[in-house]
């Protein structure tokens, strides 16, 4: 009996890279590279049709990052290992990305014979995280320090948080619902959860307090 293939989806709004993947990929017996997609909507969109092993995913995209797209699948498949494949070597991308389920994180200039190792590692549930980028973990760890007590997250729900940051970025209400997946009636109250919690009353307020206990960080939005 033939053995499955480990399923592989590529997601990047490089075309290079996207079909740079595939043709490498292509040349092994025991994976098969089942759809490619420019984007994080696409792929959450298309998700369904192609139900893969394995997501190479990038970080820094239009619309949805790397990052969301990767908390928002993991939350619905949890079956699914991605692995972020980026030229992006901030400590700060690693934690958000392992945070959001990611299994493995991948500079781009990973070897060809190494890339092809990592794949089947995870598939194995082994965990990668570039060597090039544990030394800087772990001084960022080693340095980090502790919140106050009470204030780690506000007593925030893991859905008020994920607003909480959207709202910290910018987004408007509907920008939220449409990224979360959920109705804008349903991010209100979410929201007004939120002003509750901090003790506030505008969104000026729980931003500036957000910030400033650490519970969320500014970041930088790609349009």
């Amino acid at each position: 009996m033939e053995t499955a293939k480990i399923r592989v989806i590529i997601v990047d709004d490089h075309q290079m890279v996207r079909e740079g993947m595939r043709q490498l990929l292509g040349f092994e017996k025991d994976i098969e590279v089942v759809a490619v997609f420019g984007s994080g909507s696409e792929c959450l969109e298309q998700i369904d049709e192609n139900l893969p092993d394995v997501i190479f995913m990038d970080i820094r995209m239009p619309g949805i990052s790397g990052i969301e797209t990767t908390r928002l699948l993991c939350q619905k498949y949890p079956t699914i290992k991605v692995i972020m494949l980026t030229a992006h070597d901030e400590v700060q991308y690693v934690t958000d990305a392992i945070s959001a389920g990611a299994k493995g994180y991948v500079l781009k200039k990973v070897r060809q014979e190494e890339l092809i190792k990592i794949i089947r590692d995870v598939v194995d549930n082994k965990s990668f995280l570039d060597p090039d980028l544990t030394g800087s973990l772990f001084n960022k760890l080693k340095h980090k320090k502790s919140p106050l007590k009470g204030e780690e997250n506000q007593n925030l729900t893991k859905r008020e948080l994920e607003v909480l940051q959207y709202m910290v970025d910018g987004s408007t209400d509907e920008e939220i619902a449409k990224l979360l997946f959920i109705s804008k009636y349903t991010v209100r109250s979410h929201i007004r959860n939120i002003f509750q919690k901090f003790n506030a009353t505008s969104k000026t307020q729980v931003v500036s307090k957000a910030i400033g206990r650490g519970i969320v960080r500014e970041r930088e939005v790609k349009q």
